[in-house]
């Protein structure tokens, strides 16, 4: 996650009632270590906020690891028992959909888990390069194309926020970037699409990177 982006969906949290955002799933959380110390502005800007105001936040992800805590699949029954035991209200998915193959089928199992009332809070690279996990399906989409995937749920708020160029990537997370850098692709599936170094590098360069954002209802 950038720092515009994390600042962006903080702002967008922030102006919700608390009792429509909270208990917050973040899905695809990954690890405290990741949150807090690698990308420390997700705590900063997005989950510090909302536990000062008395909300709660609850971490999902598929590994194991310090920070996560439901672990396993959406699909899985055991992770969903132990989601539905913790009353979520809203959900929160950031940079996530241009990691899954079956977005539609991914998008409902979302829906899914938003109270009547709730928010969905989204995030995902409109321009940014290729970074398998384990794949990149190269999904970019503008704010239509996104909210399309989750029919019946009102756009509260959207915005493609600006997010820099590689030199700020590179400055915000130093030890990620390198790892990038010398190894593209590193932790791609067998299968996933490659990129060469001038469709991965070049361009951004000098391109600025956006991230679609945006904030639904479910009514």
């Amino acid at each position: 996650m950038l720092k515009q982006e994390a600042r962006w969906l903080g702002r967008e949290l922030a102006a919700a009632p608390l009792e429509q955002v909270s208990p917050l799933l973040n899905i695809g959380s990954s690890t405290r270590y990741f949150r807090e110390v690698q990308q420390p502005w997700i705590e900063q800007e997005l989950f510090a906020p909302l536990r000062r105001r008395g909300g709660s936040v609850i971490h999902q992800d598929m590994k194991a690891d310090e920070g996560v805590d439901v672990v396993g699949a959406l699909t899985d029954p055991a992770c969903r028992a132990r989601l539905g035991a913790l009353g979520v209200r809203s959900v929160c998915c950031t940079n996530v959909l241009e990691h899954v193959s079956e977005r539609r089928a991914f998008a409902s199992e979302l829906m899914e888990w938003v109270a009547p009332g709730g928010l969905l809070v989204l995030s995902v690279p409109r321009a940014f390069p290729w970074h398998p996990d384990p794949i990149d399906t190269m999904y970019r989409p503008t704010v239509p194309e996104l909210s399309q995937l989750f029919p019946g749920m009102q756009v509260m708020s959207s915005d493609i926020v600006r997010c820099g160029r590689l030199g700020s990537l590179v400055a915000q997370d130093v030890p990620g970037a390198l790892r990038r850098l010398l190894q593209p692709g590193q932790g791609a599936g067998t299968e996933a699409p490659r990129a060469s170094l001038v469709q991965w590098l070049w361009p951004w360069l000098v391109r600025p990177f956006e991230v679609t954002c945006a904030v639904l209802k479910r009514v």
